[in-house]
């Protein structure tokens, strides 16, 4: 009985070391390895389980979440992608980040150009499993844009911005009117800070399950828009969707994956 009961505790003890040392690997002091299934969203995409905690990644948003106080909503996304190309707004510190813009109209009882509008942008990663801002700038803008029925080509637009330090209260002066100067003065970036972190969340972690989908042979097809939104269809059925950090990366990985995976299909607007 004595020999039973120590090969009983021998085993107690080898198994124990063992669920501690597997827990070590796969818990916060070594990678997190999440399982592969996904969540369906509201817009027929899906999303994937991301670390730490190896939760469901936030639905991505579509770039219409990122303007607010605006009667068309093409205006305003047009606003988003027009920011987007300017340095002034928007600008890498890393190659693989990621970069956002918001705006809010200042002044929604006007419809024609000049608008005013608070723009804010950031460049994002997503660092241990939470998202982390690299750069940004937030403040008063003056759009520009000829006032005629066209869609919106973003080399017709123009801004007008508050310099830094002691320029700024002198510029915001001469650049918006009385009544916009207060919204200004009153303006809550809380908000808008909040929309874009969680528009940024989403859609970095979609396109981090995008890249791994590809690289894994799921792919059956890509799509991309000109304002880097894309999308891809998995050999299962099923779709992703999400923002590529850079114009043409979806497609750039695709090919990349054609000796290992054979044809994606890709397709561009």
């Amino acid at each position: 009985m004595k020999k039973i009961s120590i090969i009983l505790i021998i085993l107690l003890v080898v198994s124990a070391g063992a669920w501690f040392t597997l827990r070590f690997l796969i818990g916060g002091e070594g990678p997190v390895v999440c399982t592969q299934d996904v969540k369906l969203c509201p817009n027929g995409s899906y999303v994937g389980r991301i670390g730490p905690d190896c939760e469901f990644a936030e639905c991505p948003l579509d770039n219409n979440e990122l303007s607010s106080n605006f009667n068309n909503d093409y205006v305003g996304k047009a606003i988003i992608d027009y920011l987007l190309t300017q340095k002034r707004f928007s600008w890498k510190r890393r190659d693989e980040s990621h970069n956002f813009c918001a705006v809010e109209n200042l002044n929604p009882e006007n419809e024609l150009f000049p608008l005013y509008v608070w723009a804010y942008c950031g460049e994002y990663i997503i660092q241990d499993g939470k998202l982390k801002t690299l750069s940004g700038s937030s403040g008063p803008a003056k759009i520009n844009y000829p006032n005629e029925l066209s869609f919106y080509d973003l080399g017709r637009f123009s801004y007008e911005a508050p310099g830094d330090g002691s320029h700024y209260a002198k510029d915001i002066k001469k650049i918006f009117p009385e009544d916009v100067q207060q919204r200004i003065s009153d303006f809550k970036v809380e908000d808008i800070i909040k929309r874009i972190e969680s528009v940024a969340f989403a859609n970095i972690s979609s396109w981090e399950l995008i890249k791994r989908a590809i690289d894994s042979c799921e792919v059956k097809s890509v799509w991309q828009a000109h304002n880097r939104t894309v999308s891809a269809e998995l050999k299962n059925g099923e779709e992703l969707a999400a923002v590529e950090p850079e114009l043409d990366d979806i497609i750039d990985l695709a090919i990349a994956a054609e000796e290992k995976c054979g044809e994606i299909l890709m397709g561009t607007e």
